[in-house]
């Protein structure tokens, strides 16, 4: 979709996400229908529920119209886009630390990342009256429990959540596989997902590969089949991203953004920055 390249991106931030409060839900009451997209790019793990009215979301060329009860999925580092279409709409979005994703004890060896994983096209969404209902009844539980935070809400919303994605996995078409493989692959991998993180410049290939006890080439696979995109794509865009707060806060030239996320010069940062939040990095800073 054309009019995808020209929405402009905006930077999403997630801190209160950690292995303590691994999630967070968030409702969205808005009017419409609004004659513009809004475009989003961020860490967590996202999925959004149409609670009431209707949302347009866009991945690339891949777009589509969710009405009540229907919910789409993000990956991490994903850009996409979506505008409010009703004339009153209510969106619940709730954010996931990859990190624990799956952290729900023994027996839980499905595959987790499949529903974030698979082309937009092909990612879960209720078709039949008693998926609607059980979304439904879902997400009024989660509204309630975040809502009254009575005891024990985190972990009956979090058992919740993840009933959602086991039931998302369990429903797409894929290759069939071996699910204690794919969250092995996971595990393989998690020390360099946890080193583009937190490194001021994310490591090379080889340097991520080390770190895992993997080949290049062994590395290169397990984390495609596990992210759904290539490791230099992924260590990409937390670049731009952790530049991106740079550029809002106004402190830093140019030159010195490059220079501290690891590009060889101003030029090619600006054109990596354009690509993925579809303007330059001045315009960014007056947006903020």
């Amino acid at each position: 979709m054309g009019e995808f390249e020209e929405i402009k991106l905006e930077s999403q931030m997630h801190p209160m996400l950690t292995a303590a409060t691994p999630f967070d839900i968030l409702v969205e009451y808005g009017r419409g229908p609004q004659a513009h997209l809004k475009g989003d790019v961020h860490y967590a793990l996202q999925l959004s529920i149409v609670l009431c009215g209707s949302v347009e979301a866009v991945f690339g060329d891949w777009s589509r119209i969710f009405q009540k009860n229907e919910l789409w999925w993000t990956m991490c580092w994903e850009p996409h886009a979506f505008r409010l279409l009703a004339r009153h709409n209510m969106i619940m979005t709730v954010n996931i630390n990859i990190d624990n994703l799956g952290s729900v004890g023994p027996c839980s060896n499905a595959d987790w990342l499949a529903p974030f994983t698979v082309p937009p096209s092909r990612r879960y969404c209720p078709s039949t009256d008693e998926e609607h209902l059980e979304i439904r009844t879902i997400a009024r539980s989660l509204f309630r429990l975040e809502s009254r935070k009575p005891l024990n809400w985190q972990t009956h919303c979090w058992l919740l959540i993840h009933q959602m994605i086991l039931r998302a996995s369990e429903n797409i078409q894929k290759e069939p596989q071996n699910n204690v493989s794919l969250n092995a692959d996971m595990s393989r991998i998690q020390r360099a997902v946890s080193l583009v993180r937190t490194r001021p410049v994310p490591p090379s290939l080889g340097e991520a590969a080390a770190e895992c006890s993997l080949s290049v080439s062994r590395f290169s696979v397990l984390f495609s089949s596990a992210m759904g995109v290539s490791y230099g794509q992924f260590a990409l865009r937390v670049r731009l991203s952790s530049a991106a707060n740079d550029v809002k806060t106004g402190l830093f030239t140019l030159n010195e953004i490059a220079e501290k996320h690891g590009f060889c010069d101003a030029s090619s940062f600006c054109n990596a920055f354009k690509k993925l939040y579809r303007c330059t990095p001045n315009e960014f800073k007056l947006r903020h």
